[in-house]
């Protein structure tokens, strides 16, 4: 009967160390998985000068020349503020410079674009609402 207890005791005791192994491994996991995410990307926040993105003409054709980066995600664009943020695998062949390319081939001065591109998230200030009348 000792022996037993001794077995069931030893189950259990295996039982719990396995949970609290496999729960400390997925832990580990996913931290490594989140900080792994962060630095394998590159953010781009890219700007048009004077408002200018909400041009009819040149507005769409860059709109469709970001979005054929190879590798691009999450894309986003606001023709309003005239500017688009989006992330590239860190590897990405892009530098400020290509980018700087896209806009003044669709046709935009070089002067009235600006490119930022960093290993950590872009922080987008809110704009200000215009007030309007008195």
């Amino acid at each position: 009967m000792k022996k037993s207890i001794v077995y069931k005791n030893f189950l259990h005791a295996m039982i719990v160390a396995s949970a609290f192994f496999f729960i400390f491994c997925s832990i580990s996991h996913a931290q490594y998985n989140n900080s792994n995410q962060t630095a394998s990307k590159k953010y781009v926040r890219f700007e048009i000068g004077h408002e200018a993105m909400h041009c009819p003409f040149l507005g769409p054709k860059l709109e469709l020349k970001l979005s054929e980066i190879k590798g691009i995600e999450n894309f986003f664009i606001d023709k309003r503020a005239s500017y688009s943020t989006f992330n590239l695998p860190e590897n990405t062949e892009m530098t400020i410079e290509s980018l700087k390319k896209i806009g003044t081939d669709v046709g935009y001065p070089s002067n009235d674009i600006f490119i930022t591109m960093d290993n950590k998230p872009i922080i987008v200030p809110p704009k200000p609402i215009e007030k309007t009348g008195n």
